[in-house]
């Protein structure tokens, strides 16, 4: 029973089951599949499928008095802002090299492609 039911393309498959029981306990996900339906309703991924999910990033110092979290906010540096002016590419990958170069030398470059980058 367990190796047809894996192969089902179905929401759900229960085998003996004993008068529904699977169906009535809420705490696992209910739907379909293809024509049946799409998506879930009960349980965890049933109350996911009643949100929309995203993500909100806030400045971490923006609660600093005396306007110090307007002068360490941070802002998407120029040459990743549309329009592009080209430099966006080699921003990036200066940073990432910058960052997570292994050894002084690829962490020097990335230093070197950003000024680079900014400069365009």
């Amino acid at each position: 029973a367990r190796a047809v039911a894996a192969r089902l393309e179905a929401g759900m498959s229960a085998s003996n089951d004993l008068e529904g029981s699977t169906y009535l306990s809420q705490s696992l996900p209910f739907g379909g599949r293809k024509q049946s339906g799409f998506d879930r309703f009960a349980g965890i991924e049933g109350l996911r499928g009643l949100t929309t999910p995203r993500a909100v990033c806030d400045d971490a110092l923006e609660w600093l008095p005396f306007g110090l979290g307007a002068l360490l906010r941070t802002a998407i540096p120029p040459p990743l802002q549309y329009p592009s002016r080209g430099g966006g590419f080699d921003f990036a990958s200066g940073l990432i090299e910058l960052f997570y170069g292994e050894g002084v030398s690829l962490k020097l470059r990335g230093v070197a492609k950003l000024i680079g980058a900014a400069a365009k």
